[in-house]
């Protein structure tokens, strides 16, 4: 039976209806709050300055409209920003999942003396955690963790991800490197990039701070991904400007991207305070503009069609210090690692084209091949492969009995080197054969080899 879907609650199907507003330089908080009074998501094209902002804001708080669905354009800005923001806001279907924190108007001190503080709750542009997008991965994936600067992120094995919202800044740093868009910011969902990147033309990103210029403005330009950069310079040039803040520091990564990107596509500029990016030549992309659900799925057509850096991941093992224990195998989410088995050889195989990054098999390998790195490693490629390949292989044991595959020649020596730091005595006859034989062995090995032995149900 198919699941009904909901279109009355949050959810990434439902587009929103975004009303656009001409604005005169001479209308009061309340004349635009009655005239943008009822909308969902809203556009104000009008002068942009401080006092006028001013204006809008005091207007849409009486107006009763999330903030966050609310867009501030320019006349002098042309239409093309008017179509990039109503693009945003009508996929900004997470602004209503957004947090409230309480906070306390301003008030005098006779006020406060009386007890007449006014608590109001107000949404917060900080990142969510949409479980739907993020399914089992919990369980064994902390790649947002790991990269949150601020220890703002826990991702518990039960529950999923934990946002503790007074460390949180809102960097975007988390929501760049979900593999699967599962922490997303209610003011600009993963969708709204997705259908952002399939317009034609230049396109200019900044961040809210950047209020009075023009542009699409982002809570942070660190939220985007190599796969977002990349489908937004799809179809135009891209000019990312940064106005300089505190947070300016966690884009060392972003500035990485961008340079090589630039140096192997061009058509890429970036401005800040401290840095300057000139755009080089301009090289046609093959990325069609097709619809996605998540960045994985976006990642994955990116590598069907172009060959760049930093859109494929590879995947190492230690050769010297791997059991072959298969863990990395049976929990690998996409089947991007598989083991391969024939007559004399086992094989562990990696397909670049299925891996998501979500360094699931590094979190649960058992190994360790000395200062707490991993047996197995999980980076990003600076090239393309296409082709699946073998990273580590050994020799098959089979029953010595009835030639059952019982696991690799490592996986025996380590159980036996276990078995012996334990003070038991390990007999290989005994340990190369497969459960039903091993049982056989050890009944005999007891009462005598003419001995009769009758195993249990569900012994081998």
């Amino acid at each position: 039976m198919t699941e009904e879907i909901d279109l009355t609650k949050p959810n990434p199907l439902v587009r929103l209806q975004v009303n656009i507003f001409f604005i005169s330089e001479n209308e009061s908080s309340h004349e635009i709050a009655e005239k943008i009074k009822g909308s969902k998501a809203v556009i104000l094209v009008g002068k942009v300055d401080e006092n006028h902002i001013e204006t809008y804001k005091k207007a849409i708080e009486e107006a009763g409209i999330n903030p966050l669905l609310v867009r501030i354009v320019d006349p002098s800005w042309g239409e093309k920003e008017i179509e990039y923001n109503k693009v945003i806001l009508t996929n900004s279907w997470t602004a209503d999942l957004a947090i409230e924190e309480e906070k306390s108007e301003s008030v005098s001190r006779r006020d406060l003396i009386l007890g007449k503080v006014k608590i109001i709750k107000k949404k917060v542009d900080k990142p969510i955690y949409i479980n739907d997008y993020c399914k089992w991965l919990y369980r064994a994936c902390n790649v947002c963790e790991q990269s949150c600067p601020y220890n703002a992120i826990t991702v518990d094995k039960k529950s999923g991800v934990i946002i503790n919202y007074d460390k949180c800044k809102a960097c975007g740093l988390c929501v760049a490197s979900c593999p699967v868009s599962a922490l997303q910011f209610p003011s600009i969902s993963q969708q709204s990039i997705f259908e952002l990147a399939k317009i034609k033309g230049d396109k200019k990103i900044t961040c809210y701070r950047n209020e009075k210029s023009n542009g699409v403005k982002l809570p942070c330009l660190a939220m985007l991904s190599e796969v977002d950069i990349l489908l937004l310079r799809s179809n135009g040039k891209v000019q990312f400007e940064c106005p300089g803040c505190e947070l300016q520091s966690n884009l060392n990564n972003f500035i990485q991207l961008i340079t090589d990107y630039n140096n192997k596509i061009g058509g890429i500029n970036f401005i800040s305070p401290n840095l300057k990016i000139e755009e080089k030549e301009v090289k046609e992309l093959k990325i069609s503009s097709e619809n996605y659900f998540n960045r994985a799925e976006a990642r994955k057509k990116i590598m069907e069609k172009e060959n760049l850096p930093y859109i494929q991941f590879d995947v190492s093992i230690h050769n010297n210090s791997c059991t072959l224990c298969e863990s990395c195998v049976k929990w690998c989410p996409t089947s991007a690692i598989k083991l391969v088995r024939d007559n004399e050889e086992e094989r562990i195989t990696f397909n670049p084209t299925s891996c998501i990054g979500c360094n699931i098999c590094m979190n649960v390998c058992p190994e360790s091949c000395g200062k707490g790195e991993k047996v197995i490693k999980v980076s990003k490629s600076k090239e393309a492969i296409n082709e699946e390949k073998i990273i580590f292989k050994d020799e098959l044991v089979r029953c010595r009995v009835c030639g059952t595959p019982i696991g690799s020649r490592r996986s025996l020596n380590h159980v036996k080197k276990i078995m012996e730091e334990r003070g038991a005595i390990v007999d290989d006859e005994w340990l190369e054969r497969c459960p039903k034989h091993r049982a056989e062995y050890a009944f005999q090995m007891r009462f005598g080899f003419q001995a009769k032995f009758k195993p249990k149900k569900g012994v081998g």
